[in-house]
């Protein structure tokens, strides 16, 4: 499949790039600054937030991954961009959207009471995340919300799993990046998510 990936530039984003082309997929890597411009492959370097941008990195492509994080209290990254996203792929008859984003903004988080304090002062992350998801869910476009726990750089695991909808995580449940790269890579044949939301976790 031809991708675009967002947040390419990104430790999460570089291993999916990498797994994608391992796959024989052929990858579009869409990065925020020249510097962070990926050799050998096509880079685009734009503005996530920038309808734009956004459209001409989506033309002729078949779905788009993004990888995109804000850990900036306040900037609107996740909701400023989803709305670009869905603008852009709207033009350019992209229906295939996979997401990637944290277990903090999941009804199965279950915080201890330090966590508890440090949301007070995440809390508008939290709520940037859940707007821009909201958008997404409304689009109209064949969009997957796949929720990680916290991420670590270890290697890919096989057996990482699915957390069931009653099930509570915390914050010392993690997941390796790698491992995430693997499952957003999987959302591409199937279809079990299309619509949907699903958090996964190592341990």
């Amino acid at each position: 499949m031809k991708l675009l990936i967002l947040g390419a530039g990104g430790r999460t984003g570089r291993l999916l790039v990498d797994q994608a082309l391992a796959a024989g997929h052929i990858v579009t890597a869409f990065v925020h600054s020249a510097g962070d411009e990926i050799p050998n492959i096509t880079t685009v370097v734009g503005d996530a937030r920038n309808t734009a941008d956004l459209e001409k990195a989506l033309h002729g492509q078949d779905v788009v991954i993004s990888t995109l994080g804000s850990s900036k209290p306040g900037d609107r990254m996740i909701a400023s961009s989803t709305a670009a996203l869905i603008d852009a792929a709207q033009q350019q008859n992209v229906k295939r959207v996979i997401m990637m984003s944290s277990f903090l903004a999941t009804p199965n988080f279950k915080p201890n009471p330090i966590v508890k304090l440090a949301l007070r002062v995440m809390g508008s992350i939290v709520r940037d995340i859940n707007s821009g998801e909201d958008q997404l869910r409304k689009s109209g476009l064949d969009y997957t919300i796949v929720y990680a726990t916290r991420l670590t750089n270890e290697p890919l695991n096989p057996h990482y799993r699915v957390v069931s909808e009653t099930e509570k995580v915390g914050a010392t449940d993690s997941i390796s990046r790698a491992d995430v790269a693997e499952f957003l890579l999987r959302q591409l044949s199937d279809t079990t998510y299309v619509r949907k939301s699903v958090l996964i976790t190592d341990k």
